[in-house]
């Protein structure tokens, strides 16, 4: 049994998404699903993460090879494996015959960062982290970095990548007084908060569960529970503690205590988030009324300790003679609205159902006091809820969960999307990722920039436990997922009176192609306001996964500023903007030299001119004897404004002059050359 703890250049770098869909590796069938690794032995414990381009990496323990190694595997949108098949071996070293539980993060560079638990270290439980590279580079060497050698149990590490691009791990250590092991490191790998870790201790209580989240400036909120007592007469309470970026208190030692009453149940693990504005979010189960009943609560805390909820949490609903079980939670930052799932049962627990809240800012309860049923209470002992997932999508909340059968099994994944007015917005209402009547357990999720979300789960369907993952795309479809046409580059340059586009795509996805739109600013028949009209139409790729270059060439522009922008149409008719780009035309009429700048100048100096037409060119460089010391231009340019850097290096100080002559036109200035 497992055991789970000149010209005006201008660059925009933009991303746009369309509501468009491939072909993909992503199976449509319920039935089906998409095999992560089916090889022999047991894999457990799958952790999935988003990457930036709409895939997604998955890790697992794996017993092939006898004992609990580390995989990873990384898919791309369409859900293809990048690596080999059945998973890239991060790790071989040395386990127990169980497993607790880990972490596994993406970080801004679409690194996989993993951090986990092993015994290489003479048998001792000790936390390891890896950092891999989008290749499958292991860029903190082959065997990752040791986070503590202590000699006392270790568990349940988890990771945040903070505003600095540094990553925070927090864990248990199981002393004579369970204490959280807090450790900073660099991209490269160096430790910042000295070779031991920072430690959130106390000599009369037990600190355990800890979760980490990004703060400002570099800082992490570390929430955890706090312990007292003997079990099974333990009183628990949740706790916030700030880290500074040098891993100093700055709430003090005590935090801020987000359940102060010490009735949380000992073996309930709080879900923490992140509010993405630097704070922290946190939703529990306790039986503060003593009635032998268990209410949802949840709790918010800002980055300088404010607590946004009601003291000692926001309870989520006040209904009657029901257990409100193991809350999940999705916060929407436009908004700062909380929304709120659990289980809910009957007193007797025989009957389940789901049901949810939505919080205001302050945490008021939205959806009235006794909450929004979901699912409704089974009849006995015919189902069973368990591995919430909340996600947040576009002001929607995504909800997935295993479904148990009246034999104990968890033969299918369930999901829903709500709306915050609590109304279903998926065709049918649930919608159903898995019913292989196999036994599924650990359901993991995440949510990508396009709002698709992919789940990952251990499944029976074979002899052993494998590991099965499924897509599902804001529409509540599954194997089409959402992915844009990515445009990494949009250019322009100017060269005399025209314009030069150049643009590149990442990705594409039923792509027609590009309507290129100009507006001239300001507008005298618009008040000053540029209004864009079409002047040509460059065809896309279609679907490719491929980088693509394209140009579009504007040309015999007058004197004015432009505005560029790029109309990328679909096949079926829908379109999206991209950004603008600006340029300024100046056409010039006259023939000019411009005094150098700076003069006096040590060494080099810049020389402007303008010619009105295409024409040979000469620019030299005479000393005060009418002798030529240098030749700087002497070819052919076409009309407009030309700079041109003079390095006067090989040169004495003293008085210089410079002649420009083009056709009939010559001009001569003076300059100072000091050393």
């Amino acid at each position: 049994m497992k055991n789970l703890y000149s010209a005006i250049i201008c660059l925009f770098i933009l991303f746009f998404s369309i509501s468009s869909t491939i072909f993909p590796q992503w199976s449509s069938d319920p039935s089906v699903n998409l095999a992560v690794c089916d090889a022999a032995g047991d894999q457990a414990l799958a952790k999935i993460v988003s990457t930036s381009d709409g895939g997604c990496y998955i890790s697992w323990f794996d017993t092939r090879s006898g004992d609990y190694h580390v995989y990873l595997q990384r898919l791309d949108p369409a859900g293809f494996e990048l690596w080999a098949d059945n998973g890239l071996l991060i790790s071989d070293n040395p386990n127990f015959t169980f497993i607790v539980d880990y972490d596994l993060i993406v970080d801004h560079n679409d690194n996989a960062v993993l951090a986990f638990c092993d015994s290489r270290n003479s048998g001792n439980l000790n936390v390891f982290a890896y950092l891999i590279s989008p290749e499958g580079n292991f860029l903190w060497g082959s065997n990752g970095i040791s986070l503590s050698t202590s000699t006392d149990f270790q568990a349940a590490p988890k990771i945040t990548e903070t505003t600095e691009g540094n990553f925070v791990f927090s864990w248990v250590v199981d002393a004579d007084q369970s204490q959280i092991a807090n450790q900073k490191l660099s991209p490269d790998g160096t430790k910042l908060w000295g070779t031991d870790p920072i430690l959130i201790q106390s000599a009369s209580e037990g600190y355990s569960y800890p979760d980490v989240v990004a703060s400002d400036n570099d800082a992490v909120i570390v929430v955890h529970t706090t312990v007292t007592g003997t079990f099974p007469a333990q009183t628990v309470k949740l706790r916030a503690t700030k880290l500074d970026a040098d891993g100093l208190f700055e709430w003090g030692t005590g935090g801020v205590m987000l359940q102060n009453l010490g009735t949380i149940s000992s073996f309930s693990v709080p879900e923490v988030y992140s509010d993405n504005i630097n704070g922290a979010l946190a939703a529990w189960h306790d039986d503060r009324d003593f009635n032998n009943l268990q209410s949802g609560f949840a709790q918010r805390i800002s980055s300088n300790g404010t607590i946004y909820f009601p003291e000692n949490g926001a309870e989520l609903s006040l209904k009657t003679n029901r257990h409100k079980f193991n809350p999940v939670a999705a916060f929407d930052p436009v908004t700062q609205q909380t929304f709120t799932f659990w289980m809910e049962t009957d007193a007797s627990q025989n009957q389940n159902g789901i049901s949810g809240q939505l919080l205001s800012p302050t945490g008021e309860r939205l959806w009235g006091d006794n909450a929004k049923i979901f699912k409704d209470l089974s009849a006995p002992f015919t189902a069973s809820i368990s591995y919430l997932n909340a996600l947040m999508g576009n002001g929607t909340a995504n909800l997935f969960y295993l479904v148990g059968n009246g034999s104990g099994l968890n033969q299918t994944v369930e999901g829903f999307a709500c709306d915050a007015n609590g109304d279903f917005i998926w065709s049918g209402d649930f919608v159903t990722l898995s019913n292989s009547t196999q036994d599924k357990l650990q359901l993991a999720s995440s949510v990508d920039n396009n709002f698709n979300c992919n789940l990952a789960w251990g499944d029976m369907r074979s002899s052993n436990h494998d590991i099965y993952a499924q897509d599902i795309n804001k529409f509540g479809e599954l194997g089409n997922p959402i992915v844009p046409v990515e445009l990494q580059s949009f250019t322009a340059t100017v060269t005399q009176n025209t314009v030069t586009l150049n643009w590149q795509t990442a990705t594409e996805t039923n792509n027609s192609g590009f309507e290129v739109q100009r507006s001239l600013i300001p507008n005298p028949f618009s008040k000053g306001e540029g209004t864009f009209e079409a002047i040509g139409f460059v065809p896309g790729f279609g679907t490719t996964t491929e980088p693509k270059s394209y140009s579009f060439i504007d040309e015999n522009l007058s004197s004015g500023k432009y505005q560029y922008i790029l109309k990328q149409i679909d096949f079926d008719g829908s379109f999206e903007y991209s950004n603008t780009v600006e340029v300024e035309i100046m056409v010039t009429k006259d023939y000019s030299l411009s005094q150098n700048y700076p003069n006096p100048f040590n060494p080099a100096t810049l020389i402007s001119f303008s010619i009105p037409n295409d024409e040979f060119v000469s620019l030299r460089i005479y000393d005060v004897l009418g002798r030529e010391v240098a030749q700087i231009i002497n070819e052919r340019k076409s009309a407009g404004t030309h700079q041109i850097e003079f390095d006067g290096t090989a040169l004495n100080s003293g008085v210089y002059y410079y002649t420009l002559t083009a056709g009939s036109y010559t001009e001569t200035k003076k300059m100072l050359m000091i050393k």
